[in-house]
């Protein structure tokens, strides 16, 4: 049985009104965008081209998808992306888990240094490193190659220290039972740490999932062959440099909008299936013990 609240306690009815039509007004600015989107990608080549937003397609078409997915070879980047985006996350993940482990325990030497200059890497723009990025990946020998994309930003200062938040929540008893038992560190790591983070896991996962599918910077400062490229940046030229990717023919707007589609779709189902993780694993990992 959920309380009540008392007179005293309930917001006054002007407040109440006004906060719901705030709450319809950013509902509304946030909404109809993404819906002409939708719609127009499911408009025929005609109506997509016609001035104004259009909420409703009449009548509705997949033929924009078909377009876009056939005619500008989509597939290539989409399965560049995953491949990027998955393995990338995997590692990220590990490394991350590592790294937060090692520094929450309490007798670490020079724990305070190591901490110290993790904060500083978060405080350095990507855009003052760009070009020295560019320069070790070119010595590496890293240039137009997947393990490029997937090598950088395989560690980040944010999900070391959310993991380590996580991991300095874990009562040091039971590392210290299991290390009684004969059991190794990384058996530790693996058996108890890792199992009871699973929401961080998650979390800083679901982070660089998204970062990486999102990414178009790193992506066109190493990689400059087409049958490498990511989704995002293909997106990028298909809307606004359309030479670059169909020549001397036209991409009618629902084309073009169904390549958003196509590209923002894995993001959303990916959020709908994480959401409650991702909600109570930014909470806890930002609190520290």
């Amino acid at each position: 049985m959920q309380p009540t609240l008392s007179k005293k306690d309930r917001l006054p009815t002007a407040v109440r009104v006004f906060n719901v039509m705030m709450l319809v007004f950013i509902v509304m600015l946030m909404g109809f965008p993404m819906l002409n989107v939708l719609a127009v990608s499911l408009s025929t080549q005609a109506n997509s081209d016609s001035p104004g937003m259009v909420l409703w397609p009449n009548p509705p078409t997949f033929e924009g998808y078909s377009f876009i997915w056939k005619y500008t070879n989509l597939a290539t980047p989409f399965f560049n992306t995953v491949y990027v985006s998955v393995v990338g996350t995997i590692l990220h993940v590990i490394m991350a888990s590592l790294a937060g482990y090692i520094l929450c325990q309490p007798n670490l030497p020079l724990k305070k240094s190591m901490t110290t200059f993790i904060l500083l890497t978060m405080t350095v723009p990507y855009e003052l490193t760009m070009i020295g990025i560019y320069a070790v990946n070119k010595d590496l020998g890293l240039i137009n190659t997947y393990t490029g994309l997937i090598v950088n930003g395989m560690i980040s200062g944010f999900s070391v220290f959310l993991m380590r938040n996580y991991f300095q929540a874990v009562p040091q008893s039971l590392a210290e039972s299991a290390r009684i038992d004969g059991a190794s560190e990384l058996r530790i790591f693996s058996s108890i740490y890792l199992r009871l983070a699973v929401s961080g896991i998650l979390t800083i996962g679901t982070l660089e999932l998204i970062r990486r599918w999102n990414n178009i910077t790193i992506t066109v400062t190493l990689i400059s062959d087409m049958k490498k490229w990511t989704l995002p940046v293909v997106l990028r030229f298909i809307l606004f440099d359309q030479t670059s990717t169909s020549g001397t023919s036209y991409i009618f707007a629902n084309a073009k909008m169904a390549a958003v589609v196509l590209t923002a779709l894995p993001l959303v189902l990916l959020y709908f299936f994480t959401q409650s993780f991702f909600s109570s694993g930014i909470m806890i990992g930002s609190i520290k013990e």
